[in-house]
């Protein structure tokens, strides 16, 4: 299990993952068809906290950080800041994913969904078999709800406005880099 302790450790392991994770899909596109796009139905809510105080609310809570996930993006092409799963063990029969996205400094979007636990059925969660989204996303509410974690639903237009925006400045950012 791997967990994550300090912001310096969660922000190296996050871009280690988001260079990784694109090679990763390719590769196992082969075996099966990874989720790779986080879909409306999945979207559980938008927290008011940096990622880093989200990503420690879910460690706190149970959840472990998923560093074989594969690589997320919404709709509009935003990349994942963050993977986690909730296990009641770790052979249970299924698993809560859930994926964050930091669309700001202090905000972080929420995707979940409930799907077959990758440790006991390696082959079903490759195949993406039994994959509940509405499940998962209400399952997380629920959680969020329960946390002190301050959490409001957007609307599915503000939310692809958000991404839109945010993918705009990973480019200019980006681009700013290799003209350095």
């Amino acid at each position: 299990m791997v967990t994550v302790n300090t912001p310096i450790q969660s922000n190296v392991m996050r871009r280690f993952r988001q260079r990784l994770g694109p090679v990763l899909n390719r590769l196992t596109g082969v075996v099966g068809q990874p989720t790779t796009q986080v879909y409306p139905s999945g979207y559980v809510a938008t927290v008011h906290r940096p990622h880093d105080e989200v990503a420690a609310a879910l460690e706190a809570g149970g959840f472990t950080w998923d560093p074989l996930s594969m690589f997320h993006y919404t709709p509009t092409g935003s990349s994942t800041d963050g993977s986690w799963a909730y296990r009641s063990g770790p052979f249970a029969e299924r698993q809560l994913h859930v994926v964050l996205f930091a669309t700001r400094p202090d905000r972080t979007d929420v995707y979940a969904h409930d799907e077959c636990n990758w440790l006991r059925h390696p082959l079903k969660h490759a195949d993406e078999v039994d994959i509940r989204r509405k499940s998962g996303a209400t399952t997380m509410r629920r959680w969020l709800a329960d946390s002190d974690l301050p959490a409001r639903q957007h609307s599915l237009a503000r939310r692809k406005i958000g991404h839109a925006v945010e993918r705009l400045r990973e480019r200019l950012r980006g681009r700013g880099h290799r003209l350095r």
